[in-house]
């Protein structure tokens, strides 16, 4: 059988922690995962953190879920650390980078590029003009 996405990144973990680490590097760890998932494994980082006394490295492009974990958070823009601090203090910044990357909004100083056909064209058969 085959474990869901959730319980295979469980299994990851439990891996990663026979290996007694100081830190924990985690990739996207909530990539693919449904919201049920999602909270269970930040819990577990959370949980495992405190109870280890261990730090963890998250990246990741889902704000509100790392928010939820972090004690510290890095914005990376243009490979270049635009901002840092507690996920309180990034959320109340006035920074228009900051405020965009914070609460999703496709108005900012970064330029949404939805990489697709204009919709109008692509279902109505038309310009958008």
């Amino acid at each position: 059988t085959q474990l869901s996405g959730g319980m295979a990144r469980r299994v990851a973990l439990a891996r990663a922690m026979v290996m007694d680490p100081e830190i924990l590097i985690y990739d996207e760890p909530f990539v693919g995962l449904d919201p049920i998932s999602m909270g269970v494994i930040v819990r577990l980082v959370r949980q495992m953190n405190d109870a280890l006394g261990i730090s963890s490295i998250l990246v990741s492009h889902d704000v509100q879920e790392i928010a939820t974990v972090a004690d510290c958070s890095f914005l990376l823009a243009d490979g270049k650390v635009a901002a840092s601090g507690s996920p309180d203090e990034l959320s109340s910044t006035s920074s228009e980078l900051v405020k965009q990357f914070m609460h999703g909004m496709a108005d900012g100083p970064v330029a949404f590029h939805f990489a697709a056909p204009d919709y109008t064209e692509q279902l109505l058969g038309r310009d958008s003009d």
